[in-house]
């Protein structure tokens, strides 16, 4: 096996980083059919857009920061680092 090959196995099996693209998943998906009940349209392009609500950025910081917690300990130097950083991006969306 390649060393390329076993580098992409391990990020593939970061479940820290699975945790945040999972959530950002969901949080992106949502958004069609929450624009579909309020317009009675199907926009599947906001799959791609960014901004709008769910927040995307919010929901993948915030699961980032959850599962570095859990993996790690909620006392680390890097849970703080992801709680800070989830904290600003939060901040962030919830002003824009």
């Amino acid at each position: 096996m390649s060393n390329f090959a076993m580098k992409l196995g391990e990020l593939f099996s970061n479940v820290v980083l699975l945790s945040g693209l999972l959530a950002w998943a969901i949080a992106q998906s949502l958004k069609v059919p929450l624009k579909y009940r309020t317009t009675r349209q199907w926009d599947w392009a906001l799959l791609l857009r960014a901004g709008g609500m769910p927040s995307s950025h919010s929901a993948l910081v915030a699961a980032v920061a959850h599962a570095t917690g859990l993996k790690v300990g909620f006392g680390s130097p890097l849970f703080a680092l992801a709680l800070t950083f989830a904290i600003i991006v939060i901040y962030d969306a919830a002003g824009i």
